[in-house]
């Protein structure tokens, strides 16, 4: 994570504690507001910049290279993506079933599925995070002063 308090760190914290308590607690993670808006398409496209977290691990049992999860703000769902040897990703990222807030109980989930190589069921998760909302406005806050 920086140096700094971002807004989603909470939320971040919470799923990292949760995927440790679980036995799938990640090799790196680290969260960010200096990545590059990719969702942006208007007038500043390319020039403005957004949340976002990441999390990988060296290996899983099915994937040889490891994995990785990835949160971004704007976006509305985790996405993932499997790694090569060389620690890059594999491909684009795939969108998760997974709410940009779900449950951390429900990433947990997810990860055990991903880690097993097995597919990823389509029907998005609906648990959120309990504490979404004071995070949720933070987030909001962060988006409106950085524009």
């Amino acid at each position: 994570m920086t140096d700094r308090t971002l807004p989603h760190d909470p939320y971040i914290t919470a799923v990292v504690e949760a995927l440790t308590a679980a036995d799938l607690g990640p090799d790196n993670n680290w969260t960010s507001d200096a990545e590059i808006d990719q969702y942006d398409t208007g007038p500043d496209a390319g020039c403005t910049t957004m949340l976002s977290a990441y999390l990988d691990w060296d290996t899983a049992p099915g994937h040889d290279h490891g994995l990785a999860l990835m949160w971004e703000h704007p976006a509305e769902q985790w996405t993932w993506a499997p790694r090569h040897r060389d620690g890059h990703l594999k491909y684009e990222p795939e969108f998760l079933p997974l709410n940009r807030w779900a449950d951390p109980a429900a990433v947990v989930e997810v990860a055990r599925v991903l880690h097993a190589g097995l597919p990823v069921p389509a029907a998005e998760d609906p648990r959120l995070w309990s504490n979404y909302v004071a995070t949720g406005e933070a987030v909001r806050a962060w988006a409106e002063t950085s524009s």
